[in-house]
């Protein structure tokens, strides 16, 4: 198939999602859409999902960040909590199935539709991503320092833990509670230093979700 064929075949399901955006160049929301396709369609593995449906976020994702580069992002508090809701559940299925469930297993568990799973997931982790790239995330904001007498914020730290898995949380532990570097968290843990950087900076983010 060519790229021509490829776009001629999806370009219904692009105009779809454009139709989401409003006060935008439908123009430049298509040729982001096309842009998403192609990404999609390089990733694709036979199998894995229908096209469609594996494209869907690739899609709504880089219009949404066309638009969070022209305003403020502003993401519904139901589409926040949506988003609270997927990634819990992708952890505690994760445990029961022994692997990461995808998107699609997880809107069916749900009993939510795909598209508004993705979009919740997009636009949610394209606000915290930009948002961090805006400014220095101070971590003590996001993690109460050690001698914090405030029990309600505690309290709200305890409960953000829940979003994480246990190696997730040894980390954050291990790198806030105990003050260890990265590199002596990786030895602590028997992990390579660029696996718990990963590891810190997607904890820390989908604890800040879950103090919002």
């Amino acid at each position: 198939m060519t790229t021509n064929e490829l776009i001629d075949i999806h370009m219904g399901l692009i105009k779809k999602i454009a139709n989401k955006f409003y006060n935008v160049s439908r123009e430049d929301l298509i040729q982001v859409g096309v842009i998403g396709l192609l990404k999609a369609y390089q990733n694709f593995k036979d199998g894995s999902a229908k096209f469609s449906t594996y494209a869907y976020p690739y899609i709504f994702g880089e219009m949404y960040q066309l638009v969070c580069s022209n305003k403020d992002i502003k993401v519904s508090k139901d589409l926040l909590k949506l988003y609270k809701l997927v990634e819990k559940t992708r952890y505690e299925l994760a445990q029961r199935l022994k692997y990461i469930p995808t998107n699609e297993e997880i809107a069916k568990f749900l009993n939510v539709d795909y598209d508004l799973v993705c979009e919740a997931i997009c636009s949610s982790e394209a606000m915290i991503r930009l948002d961090c790239e805006a400014s220095t995330l101070n971590y003590h904001e996001v993690i109460a320092d050690k001698r914090e007498n405030n029990l309600d914020l505690k309290m709200d730290i305890d409960d953000s833990f829940k979003v994480l898995n246990s190696d997730e949380a040894s980390i954050i532990r291990a790198r806030y509670y105990e003050d260890l570097t990265q590199s002596e968290v990786a030895k602590k843990l028997n992990m390579t230093q660029v696996m718990v950087s990963r590891y810190e900076k997607r904890s820390l983010k989908k604890m800040k979700m879950a103090l919002m």
